[in-house]
């Protein structure tokens, strides 16, 4: 179990003191909580959810992802709607997907099991409209913590599909209340009363010792768990005797307890707030797209390790391989230039991304892909081509433009490129739509990887859109018969990379030692653009440097 205390910042010591003055006395502390949060929270949209007979709210705040989702359950102790603005919208600006909030039936008039088994179906719905459950993070508050676990061991105990992962914020794991802390939390705002009252509305006739306490079923088998506390709740003891179970049973769980906090301290503006929403943003993230990145490393690079082909490494470390051509001739390809880097030493890399059908581009792809762990990105052609090479599909990203691929801390938005694709399988012709693709990481970087295209004004309009700061272009071409077939020359390259925005230009899809980047870099002599022209093996980094790494 890997476990981190949170100390107190000074800003929340004074804020806390004021938060505990103003609950003191309150008959439903989390009405007064709720109510000084009431004017926070950053824009959002929101639209109602029904299937059957479960209702809720889709909570989205602008820009969020459409590759997976949180299945949020609110607190409020069991009892009362709590609005999307207090907690959701801040889940869904700070992880960067949408936010799914059932309404699940309120105690006491629907005790136990009401408010599990809407869960249990909010969830199912989920899986039943497309998202894999491995797409999915549960994230529960107070009440809503509590629902988080009973719903995972529930679902355990079904042999049902388990969600990527699930945050707790403080939740009850024993309603017996055997927690040293229960008695003892006086600086907590929720009073032992309080906490009474939610427990036998909750209940009704079940057995507080039973399997409601999700601490009587803690198991392996679970999700990895992220579970949080403020260190001066009546409930931490909750927290800790299950994260501590869970883990003894072979799971992965996060304990994160956050000093001097009280209960419902994440619906406050507060900074452990804000650092509790960015660790669950990191621990989402982690486990909705893919393996987890490492800590910052360092600047970008960008390695050219062949035709059309190079490596984006992030400043976390994903190593992102573009268009795999390293040898061979197939068809209209042949002639090209042959790199001395091998597939084998390429297996390590993160994402495969083929950018269209054509040999030239995707030649050596599923054999790189086939010897490590990488997720392909293609377009629809190569896509029966992989499955049939044995690459498991839950390792293919099939794009068309507009459609977004994350992973660790990369996103790849597919663009329509100005081009053909193609390819010839035992099956016949094949064909698919050219793409370019925007890269950007979580440090912020900006990578334009245009493939093969031809000058268009959608340039313009990505380099608005998205506002790249490095380009990767392919300025030359093939010779087939007595014509040099180039998608887009030096000129208009250059012009490309003004309306593209960018800084730096990489040029690839020539010979090494043609006289293509000079003739670019001339044409940008009067624009603040470098261009960097790369031998195979050869790296650029994000500041500028250039190194050889054959």
């Amino acid at each position: 179990m890997h476990a981190i205390h949170h100390p107190l910042s000074a800003r929340d010591a004074t804020r806390m003191a004021d938060v505990r003055a103003k609950a003191h006395g309150a008959a439903d502390t989390g009405e007064r909580l709720v109510s000084m949060a009431a004017d926070q929270g950053p824009t959002i949209a929101t639209s109602p959810f029904q299937v059957g007979g479960i209702t809720g709210e889709w909570v989205a705040a602008p820009g969020t992802s459409v590759d997976g989702v949180v299945l949020y359950l609110h607190g409020r102790r069991f009892q009362f709607e709590e609005p999307a603005n207090v907690l959701a919208g801040k889940l869904s600006a700070a992880t960067g997907w949408p936010i799914l909030m059932p309404r699940y039936r309120l105690a006491p008039a629907h005790p136990y099991p009401a408010a599990l088994d809407d869960t249990l179906d909010a969830y199912r719905a989920l899986l039943e409209q497309g998202f894999p459950a491995d797409r999915i993070v549960l994230i529960g508050h107070s009440a809503g913590a509590t629902l988080t676990l009973q719903a995972l061991l529930r679902l355990r105990a079904a042999g049902e599909p388990l969600p990527a992962a699930a945050v707790t914020v403080s939740p009850i794991t024993d309603f017996t209340f055997g927690g040293a802390s229960i008695a003892n939390g006086h600086d907590d705002v929720v009073t032992h009363q309080e906490l009474r009252q939610a427990r036998d509305a909750f209940l009704g006739d079940a057995d507080p010792a039973g399997d409601v306490s999700p601490l009587t079923g803690a198991c392996p088998g679970l999700p990895p768990l992220m579970m949080v506390c403020g260190g001066d709740e009546r409930l931490r003891d909750d927290t800790v005797r299950f994260a501590e179970r869970a883990a003894a049973a072979g799971n992965e769980v996060s304990l994160e307890l956050n000093d001097g906090m009280p209960h419902g301290f994440p619906v406050l503006d507060t900074d452990a707030t804000s650092l509790l929403l960015d660790r669950i943003a990191a621990f989402a993230t982690e486990h909705l797209a893919g393996r987890p990145a490492g800590n910052a490393l360092g600047p970008l690079t960008i390695r050219r390790v062949g035709w059309a082909s190079y490596v984006i490494t992030t400043e976390r470390g994903t190593r992102v391989l573009v268009d795999p051509y390293l040898t061979g001739s197939q068809g209209i390809h042949h002639g090209l230039p042959q790199s001395p880097i091998r597939p084998v030493d390429l297996a390590d890399v993160d994402v495969v991304v083929v950018t269209h059908a054509g040999f030239d581009h995707r030649a050596q792809a599923l054999e790189i892909v086939r010897s490590g762990h990488s997720v392909l990105v293609c377009g629809t052609a190569l896509f029966a081509s992989a499955r049939a090479a044995g690459v498991p599909i839950e390792r293919i990203a099939v794009t068309v433009s507009g459609v977004e691929v994350r992973h660790r801390d990369v996103t790849l938005r597919s663009l329509p490129a100005r081009h053909e694709s193609s390819m010839t399988t035992e099956s016949g012709f094949v064909a698919d739509q050219p793409q370019s693709f925007m890269l950007t990481t979580d440090n912020g970087a900006r990578v334009f990887c245009g493939g093969d295209t031809s000058l268009s004004q959608d340039l313009r309009t990505w380099g608005e859109l998205y506002r790249p700061e490095t380009a990767v272009l392919g300025i030359g071409g093939l010779w087939l018969g007595a014509t040099r077939v180039v998608e887009l020359p030096p000129f208009d390259a250059a012009a490309a990379a003004r309306w593209l925005g960018v800084s730096t230009v990489i040029p690839v899809h020539h010979t090494p030692g043609d006289a293509l980047p000079t003739q670019l870099a001339a044409n940008l002599a009067g624009d603040p653009i470098e261009v960097v022209p790369l031998e195979f093996g050869e790296s650029w980094t994000a500041a500028g440097a250039m190194s050889s790494s054959r």
